[in-house]
């Protein structure tokens, strides 16, 4: 199940309007505002008690996961791979499927401008670097804590943006918080995190623009690329705007390379094919060769090798095919 179906179909306006009046007692100025909101394609929230009627749940139901969210949450961690441990906090069921609406019906309305390409739909990693290839010259910087730095008052402002009034955005960012903050395992956290972004967005497009280059974000990794060369003034420029708006940069994790390098983004080679790194290439097909004439090694690990064959169908699908078939065999 993508997400939670509300209670009361929202596709037939004037049927829906005509049920919560009935059942709510809308006042002519919240039948008004309910109206201007499904023209936009948004789900009628005039008021806090038209979420919990949808979804035919409580209002101190709807209220308990909205004002105590953190009981609401499973909070793990899982290692990273360049050491230490990332903290997940992944919400129960039922709170997941209302995050999961939200972002079928309100987030995911908005668009985005080109040059996101993380959690975006029909976009990838290799949309992301399909805009920098061929590039001389590479400046990716790393956002620190991109979901966490996204505080509870900077939702608000962004369900407001859709045109809800003030409760209801309340209500509806703290369904989508923890800790008065974006949690890191919730499914509305990317798109609100690239919502609350897009100011930034704006901002560094316009410095890309005066440095004659391309820029692109996916997700939490900021790229620049151009014909000019990149120095540690242009990264603390970049930074110095980020800071405005509340984000900081990893310094450990943002890198300059110049046309004589490498040129690694997002796990792509941008300077040339726009793949992945020949040594990766190389150490799959061996893996998949071996799978292939003695499967025996690779019993029970067949999530594993179709996970890799995944990943090479985005950019050589007859490779991938095959793939598949001898990950079947595992």
């Amino acid at each position: 199940m993508n997400y939670l179906p509300s209670y009361i179909s929202l596709q037939y306006a004037e049927d829906l309007i005509g049920t919560l009046q009935e059942e709510l007692g809308l006042d002519p100025g919240e039948i008004s505002k309910a109206r201007e909101l499904l023209d936009k394609n948004i789900p009628p929230l005039v008021k806090p008690e038209v979420l919990s009627f949808l979804f035919g749940i409580s209002n101190r139901f709807i209220y308990s996961m909205s004002r105590s969210s953190e009981q609401y949450y499973r909070v793990y961690k899982i290692s990273k791979r360049s050491g230490g441990t990332r903290q997940i906090e992944a919400p129960r069921r039922y709170l997941k499927l209302i995050q999961r609406w939200i972002h079928f019906h309100i987030l995911s309305t908005h668009e985005l401008p080109s040059s996101v390409t993380g959690f975006v739909r029909g976009k990838n990693i290799f949309s992301n670097a399909e805009q920098h290839i061929p590039s001389k010259n590479l400046m990716v910087l790393d956002i620190k804590d991109f979901f966490p730095s996204v505080g509870w008052k900077e939702v608000v402002k962004i369900f407001k943006s859709f045109g809800f009034p003030i409760k209801v955005s309340n209500l509806l960012a703290g369904l989508c918080t923890f800790e008065s903050r974006l949690p890191q395992g919730a499914p509305t956290s990317p798109t609100l995190a690239n919502l609350a972004f897009l100011p930034v967005d704006r901002a560094l497009q316009d410095l890309a623009r005066g440095w004659d280059c391309i820029y692109t974000r996916y997700v939490d990794d900021i790229a620049f690329s151009g014909d000019i060369p990149f120095y540690h003034k242009d990264m603390k420029e970049v930074s110095e705007i980020l800071v405005q708006w509340g984000f900081n940069i990893n310094s450990k994790k943002s890198r300059i390379i110049g046309s004589g390098g490498r040129q690694i983004l997002a796990g792509l080679v941008v300077n040339t094919s726009g793949l992945p790194p020949r040594y990766k290439r190389r150490r799959w097909r061996a893996i998949f060769h071996q799978a292939a004439h003695e499967p025996t090694k690779y019993l029970g690990q067949s999530s594993k090798l179709k996970g890799i064959a995944a990943f090479v169908n985005e950019y050589n699908n007859e490779l991938a095919t095959n793939y598949f078939k001898i990950a079947e065999l595992s």
